[in-house]
């Protein structure tokens, strides 16, 4: 018996695939339809930690059975290569970012090249290429043309560490930087926005036609924020200007006992000279002004100032009411002031008990208005629109989320294809001048301008083409950007004349199966399906959505549980297992560590990673007792179960219980003699996709001239699939109350004699039923 040498199998098959061009995708092959599954655009590190493995090599087994099944698979790899890390570590080390990158490409596609996927390398993109970023800069451009994207004056999100802005979904809940993890500050300067609220009412719409998981698209519909409801204006006392406010609940006017500003709304600065504790307003101004807007919104102890000496007029009661600020109105949703309802709102309430205001109730348990004027039994949903016009109001909609800032001040990014003539006016740079290069005369130090500012050669290039007195723009793109178009690239990547073809966006989109990880369903992902959406307007694009499925990736967590972390001296080495155990090992173990397609954290277990490689090495040993005998003969519907079971679990990307299957079957092949060598064939598709290198090994040393990989998927009986027992649930007027384990198929009275047998579920029967209820394989439920 020869010995399972990993490294010798993996380092052979790795080479002849190569070779051989096995993974190499055709756009069309008769007689199969055309598949794309995705990955999330990797960012090249240098090094792959354990999360890159479970990220790109536990779909691949998707992908794999997706291609024995007779699809015509598309698994693209590329990087996505421009970013702050490069940037940041470029600095640190005193390198050239461009060479700091294509160095850690360069390692990095080594390192995916160890897993084994079936990448098709031939499709590579980097989003650090000009070849690549010309196409970025032509798609915003065509953005801009259409008035999609704009320049202007607004209070942004500042990283005191990073040295740069950050669009609101880039911090974190409290506070600080997805990225860098600073504290962030609030700027107002001029940067460029992308209009992703044009598209709020689609993005939200449009989710009801995808088969994502609800977690995902309630996710999406949460940020957005769509909320229905009237914008009303109160009038100021002895002030010639009014508040317009927001509300969900135009039918609780009546019950408003106070009005809320935000502290940046503008009536705050405009209303100083009248209030009388104006320094008091100011630092609170300034106070609130170091918070994020998620910070913010935090359900905690409420703060807020009245602006004393100044009144509101409730439009419906004519009643002065008090004017406060508070932190916990964002000027950036609705109009950045609100009515507060303390009788009906937990939030107001919670305000109006810190600063003893009143609370007046409106609305009835029974849903009519009380305490309303003429509008008293009126109900709840007819008033709303009633009270709204007769204050002067008007029903609208309003949305959480704002306009995508794309602007960074930062050198290691796309640059934004815009020149300013002399007078200031933005104009897009003409196609004959893309890509619109990155200059290479930059000192990248951050200091809170951007470093394109001081570049000589980028001034030199603007004024040599468009004339003395223009600018260039000094910004570069958010690297979202790149990562919002480039699986339309991995179809096109060789064209120079369109980033991607109709032709084969027709015959790959939308994206079939695309995963990755979770913290990116608020950004990426929807950040993507504008674009896509923004481009199918213009006429660019086929798909107006550019993923048929999505689904999130758990995390794996070091072995103490916690976050893995240099640190801490607690990461995985993804080298060292693959030199100890082999890539197969690597990847069956991370497959069955915990449900792929939920979101969830799994620590990593050394003794698990061992448990699986000691698997393969009995599989391996099987080779060895192999008979002419017929499976069905010796191991019954075991085999049938097993090609349901695992291809059905793949499909759902449930690969740890497909592995489980796997290893149940495995089992039964060490209590035979000998193993049918039909079964173990069978045994060995099944397991190609997990473990790809030794499935190959095995499958040429039993005889075959072909990869297993090009063959057809086992197709199942499904009578010898069926399971020989069924769980029959035991019901007591409907209430479950056990479990019977039988026989498929059987009668009551089989099911009855069974329940008189097991003392457990016996207890439960000690009577006589009025009636039996049998639903075969399934319940007996017995109504006392």
């Amino acid at each position: 018996m020869s010995e399972y040498d990993h490294k010798k199998i993996e380092e052979k098959w790795q080479k002849r695939w190569e070779e051989a061009g096995l993974y190499r995708t055709e756009d069309a092959v008769q007689g199969k339809e055309n598949f794309y599954t995705l990955v999330e655009f990797p960012y090249p590190s240098g090094d792959l930690h354990i999360g890159h493995w479970s990220a790109f090599a536990v779909p691949d087994i998707f992908a794999r059975m997706k291609r024995m099944q007779g699809y015509n698979m598309l698994y693209p790899i590329g990087f996505d290569a421009f970013g702050l890390p490069a940037e940041n570590a470029a600095i640190k080390h005193g390198a050239d970012p461009a060479e700091w990158t294509l160095k850690n490409i360069e390692r990095m596609r080594l390192q995916l090249k160890q897993m084994g996927n079936m990448f098709d390398w031939d499709r590579e993109v980097s989003a650090c290429d000009p070849s690549f970023y010309r196409w970025t800069q032509w798609l915003f451009l065509q953005l801009f043309n259409k008035g999609l994207a704009y320049k202007k004056k607004a209070v942004v999100n500042w990283d005191p560490v990073d040295q740069t802005v950050l669009a609101n979904e880039q911090v974190l809940s409290d506070g600080t930087a997805e990225r860098s993890g600073a504290k962030v500050e609030k700027k107002e300067l001029s940067q460029w926005f992308l209009k992703i609220t044009e598209y709020a009412d689609r993005l939200i719409d449009d989710l009801d036609g995808l088969a994502w998981p609800e977690p995902i698209k309630d996710a999406q519909r949460n940020w957005i924020g769509r909320n229905e409801g009237a914008k009303i204006e109160f009038d100021i006392s002895s002030f010639d200007k009014k508040i317009e406010i927001f509300t969900t609940r135009p039918d609780t006017l009546y019950g408003a006992t106070y009005v809320v500003l935000a502290p940046e709304h503008p009536l705050v600065t405009e209303l100083a000279g009248t209030m009388i504790n104006h320094s008091e307003v100011r630092q609170y101004v300034e106070a609130a002004a170091t918070k994020s807007d998620l910070e913010r919104q935090e359900h905690k102890e409420k703060t807020g100032v009245e602006l004393k000496g100044v009144k509101a007029v409730n439009p419906g009661s004519k009643e002065e009411i008090p004017i406060f600020i508070a932190d916990y109105v964002l000027s950036g949703y609705g109009t950045g002031a609100i009515m507060a309802v303390p009788a009906h709102d937990e939030r107001d309430r919670e305000f109006a008990k810190k600063f003893n205001l009143p609370v007046r109730t409106v609305v009835s348990e029974e849903g009519t208005l009380v305490d309303s004027g003429t509008f008293d039994g009126m109900t709840s949903e007819d008033a709303k629109q009633k009270i709204t016009e007769h204050v002067g109001g008007k029903m609208t909609t309003t949305y959480r989320q704002r306009d995508w800032l794309i602007s960074r001040q930062r050198y290691w990014g796309t640059p934004i294809p815009i020149v300013y003539d002399p007078e200031g006016n933005a104009h897009a740079i003409s196609d004959e001048h893309l890509p619109w290069v990155l200059p290479s005369d930059v000192d990248f130090t951050p200091t809170g301008e951007a470093p394109l500012a001081r570049s000589k050669e980028l001034k030199e290039r603007v004024e040599k083409l468009f004339g003395k007195g223009w600018t260039p723009e000094v910004d570069t793109f958010d690297t979202f950007v790149d990562s919002s178009w480039y699986f339309l690239r991995y179809l096109d990547p060789k064209n120079e004349k369109e980033f991607a073809s109709k032709e084969l966006q027709k015959a790959w989109m939308p994206v079939g199966r695309y995963s990755g990880g979770a913290e990116h369903t608020t950004m990426h992902i929807l950040y993507s399906r504008f674009f896509i959406k923004a481009l199918y307007d213009l006429g660019l694009v086929t798909e107006h959505e550019p993923y048929t499925v999505r689904m999130n990736r758990g995390l794996i967590l070091a072995e103490d549980g916690r976050k893995m972390s240099k640190r801490w001296g607690n990461t995985v080495n993804p080298d060292e297992q693959v030199n100890n155990v082999g890539a197969d090992s690597v990847k069956m173990y991370l497959a069955f560590i915990g449900p792929y397609n939920e979101v969830s954290s799994y620590p990593w277990n050394t003794n698990g990673l061992i448990g699986v490689r000691r698997f393969l090495e009995r599989v391996w040993i099987l080779q060895d007792h192999l008979s002419d005998d017929s499976s069905d003969n010796t191991l019954g519907g075991l085999v049938h179960r097993s090609i349901k079971k695992v291809g059905d679990d793949v499909e759902s990307m449930k690969f740890n219980t497909s592995v489980s299957a796997l290893m149940i079957l495995s089992n039964e092949f060490q209590k035979l003699e000998t193993v049918p060598q039909d079964a173990y064939e069978i045994f060995l598709k099944l397991l190609a996709p997990f473990a790809p290198h030794m499935a190959e090994e095995l499958w040429e040393r039993l005889g075959h001239t072909t990869s297993i990989h090009l063959e057809t998927w086992p197709v199942y009986d499904p009578q010898l699939a069926q399971s020989d027992t069924v769980a029959i649930v035991l019901q007591i007027n409907g209430k479950k109350r056990g479990v019977l384990e039988i026989g498929h198929d059987s009668s009551q009275e089989e099911v009855l004699a069974a329940i008189q047998r097991d003392q457990k579920l016996l207890k439960y029967i000690d009577f006589k039923p009025k009636k039996v209820v049998f639903v075969p394989n399934k319940i007996i439920n017995f109504i006392v």
